[in-house]
């Protein structure tokens, strides 16, 4: 049986002020995104060689993919901040790669050429299936105990400045 302390540890959290709350939020949800990130990259090299190295056709590496946006509040009230794994829609870059090699190409069948450098074929060929290699799911995996406990850390944190303070 798990025990916890977190109702004790929200009654406390509510007492603070608004602007308090946010910041301690805000800079756990950091906290735990920045370490998601970083995992996320070493699975990424893990699975795929030569992920930190530039290709020549692309100004990027597939490291820069995986990403932290900004943290802000939303609509709701929320604070909410992401860990990417997409292109980041520059010119010249090959993150775009990133969710192919993430869930595979296509799930049921194989992919069929038509044209071969733009010349279309009499007969249309097999070009393959690529395989998924799941890493970032593997992370998301892997790092939700971590992100909970960063959080309830920080929050921890944060009640127990103001009842010092």
């Amino acid at each position: 049986m798990i025990e916890t302390n977190a109702t004790k540890v929200y009654n406390q959290f509510l007492e603070l002020s608004s602007r308090e709350m946010k910041k301690s939020l805000s800079s756990g949800l950091r906290k735990a995104l920045t370490a998601v990130k970083k995992e996320g990259v070493v699975n990424l090299n893990s699975v795929i060689r030569n992920a930190n190295k530039k290709n020549p056709k692309y100004n990027d590496t597939l490291q820069s993919g995986v990403r932290l946006t900004r943290i802000w509040e939303n609509q709701d009230g929320a604070i909410v901040g992401k860990v990417l794994n997409t292109s980041n829609r520059k010119s010249g870059s090959g993150s775009f790669r990133l969710p192919i090699l993430e869930s595979g190409s296509y799930k049921v069948g194989e992919r069929f050429a038509k044209t071969y450098k733009g010349v279309p074929l009499k007969k249309k060929r097999s070009t393959g299936v690529l395989q998924g290699k799941f890493y970032f799911k593997k992370t998301m995996n892997e790092m939700e105990s971590y992100y909970q406990s960063t959080m309830n850390k920080a929050i921890e944190d944060a009640v127990n400045k103001i009842n010092r303070g």
